[in-house]
């Protein structure tokens, strides 16, 4: 079940255009953002995994279609990390694979509370401005 959006369509090509930028960063020799922290990569993966599941848990109701959109995201995960195995410049590492699934478990999390109704909120807003 979806929230009541009036711009639903615009929201969801806004989360598919997130999964293409992730699939896009996470198979490039060079990704556009990299961290110098140590450990920041892992920063990384966590934040898009979670940031991600949020954006769709601000789309769709708690319920199966968490459990679908949490499942596609830990299968993208696990495919990106394999693809990354099998090129000359970048590689496969299991901590990668750890923080891409704690950032889903994370954005599943926040999408369970009243975070999720960011964007209804945001909608009103502007509906209102419109006025």
């Amino acid at each position: 079940m979806m929230r009541p959006l009036r711009l639903l369509r615009l929201w969801q090509f806004l989360g598919l255009l997130g999964v293409c930028v992730l699939i896009q960063q996470s198979l490039t020799p060079s990704p556009a953002i990299e961290m110098e922290l140590p450990g920041g990569d892992k920063l990384l993966h966590f934040s898009a995994y979670a940031t991600l599941m949020l954006w769709f848990g601000f789309i769709y109701l708690p319920g199966k279609a968490y459990l679908k959109i949490g499942a596609g995201l830990i299968l993208i995960g696990v495919t990106m990390e394999i693809l990354q195995g099998t090129t000359d410049y970048r590689s496969f590492e299991y901590p990668d694979l750890i923080c891409n699934f704690l950032g889903v478990m994370a954005g599943w999390l926040f999408a369970r509370t009243r975070l999720s109704t960011a964007l209804i909120h945001f909608e009103r807003v502007l509906a209102h401005l419109k006025r």
